[in-house]
């Protein structure tokens, strides 16, 4: 695997979600860069920590499902709503749909979560943004809030608030 800058992925995904566009150096790094140097996705190992941008440290797990999270959104944002036909995109979009799927269907999770409150919270920001072309991304990102809100599931201990902000959006 060719060297992947992890720190830009995040830096990419928080302008896709906080700005109506990316600059053309974004836009061609999630569409050119970033598919190459991540070619054996799903196969792909992230650092064991991230530092996010929004100030919280992730480690373990997680690290992946934000990872998936960002290249979702940043590929949405850079080459439209259906990441312009890219197949590495539409296998990100795939491995993250099968991902929130199984948690529901097969471990019984609340739909919209997944397998523990970080990766719920990496996820949310995709529900939101409709990323997922698979099933009714508006209704999974109610039920999330609402298990959020209402402290249910793995949310009765309240999470990292750094992230919850992050991830609701200032909500």
């Amino acid at each position: 695997m060719k060297t992947f800058d992890f720190d830009r992925l995040w830096r990419v995904a928080e302008r896709a979600l906080s700005q109506p566009r990316l600059d053309r150096e974004d836009v061609a790094w999630i569409r050119d860069e970033a598919p190459k140097a991540l070619a054996s996705f799903p196969r792909v190992t992230p650092p064991a920590t991230i530092r996010h941008p929004a100030g919280f440290s992730l480690s373990g797990a997680p690290v992946r499902t934000f990872m998936k999270s960002a290249l979702l959104l940043s590929g949405q944002k850079a080459l439209g709503r259906r990441c312009g036909g890219s197949l590495f995109y539409e296998t990100v979009e795939k491995e993250l749909a099968l991902g929130i799927m199984r948690s529901h269907f097969h471990h019984g999770y609340p739909k919209g979560t997944y397998c523990c409150t970080y990766c719920s919270l990496a996820i949310y920001p995709v529900l939101r943004a409709r990323a997922i072309r698979y099933f009714d991304c508006n209704v999974l990102a109610k039920n999330l809030e609402h298990v959020i809100r209402d402290r249910q599931w793995r949310f009765k201990t309240p999470p990292n608030p750094a992230m919850l902000r992050w991830a609701l959006g200032g909500d």
